[in-house]
């Protein structure tokens, strides 16, 4: 029977569930992954993946409208024969080729505007090194990912892991639809004056409110 990976994000939230660790542990991997500090280590080890909820494996840094106030959205950027997160949330979060441009995507965590991704290089061993589940339903593999590559090759030969199950979709389309009501009240506040919906905004509206 499938193991059941149902999450449902809270966007507003940044925190994420701790993972305890000794103080000599953190510094032992602080020594290990490119010289982090205590805290960059501290906060690595908190950070999930917006979309799929575990530890980004081959993680970018998405930059935001609010990185300068410590908004640090860690994304995944594996193959489509893993969580394939990156272009999941391009996808689902870019319903014409207007909102898929990187300039038009907003933030996962903070719905700020996102201008650009980079790799941090030490963040990304950190979290490379850290376990998580296979990203195939019905696998109950978890490991580092070295570990899941090895195992994808071996154990999913032949799959693409292209779609996402049931519960996260709903939950990303949703998403996508609270932020196409964001542009539309951002559109009304930069003119002061009410504006024609279009037929996304249209979606929008009777998917959040359908009485």
């Amino acid at each position: 029977m499938p193991k059941d990976r149902r999450v449902y994000y809270n966007i507003r939230s940044r925190t994420s569930p701790l993972h305890l660790c000794s103080k000599d542990a953190r510094q032992d991997k602080s020594k290990t992954f490119g010289g982090g500090r205590d805290e960059d280590v501290n906060k690595w080890e908190e950070v999930r993946c917006p979309i799929c909820m575990e530890h980004p494996h081959s993680a970018v840094l998405l930059q935001c409208s609010s990185y300068k106030k410590g908004c640090r959205p860690y994304i995944c950027n594996t193959s489509n024969c893993h969580s394939n997160c990156l272009s999941k949330f391009r996808t689902y979060f870019g319903s014409s080729e207007r909102y898929r441009s990187r300039l038009n995507l907003k933030c996962p965590l903070c719905r700020g505007k996102v201008s650009d991704w980079v790799v941090v290089e030490p963040a990304r061993q950190f979290m490379n090194s850290k376990a998580r589940s296979c990203s195939h339903e019905a696998c109950d593999f978890s490991g580092t990912y070295l570990q899941l590559r090895n195992h994808i090759r071996q154990g999913h030969p032949r799959s693409r892991q292209s779609e996402i199950d049931l519960a996260r979709q709903q939950e990303l389309i949703r998403l996508e639809h609270e932020w196409q009501l964001d542009l539309l009240l951002d559109q009304q506040d930069s003119t002061g004056s009410e504006v024609v919906l279009n037929e996304s905004q249209w979606d929008a509206l009777l998917y959040l409110y359908p009485d």
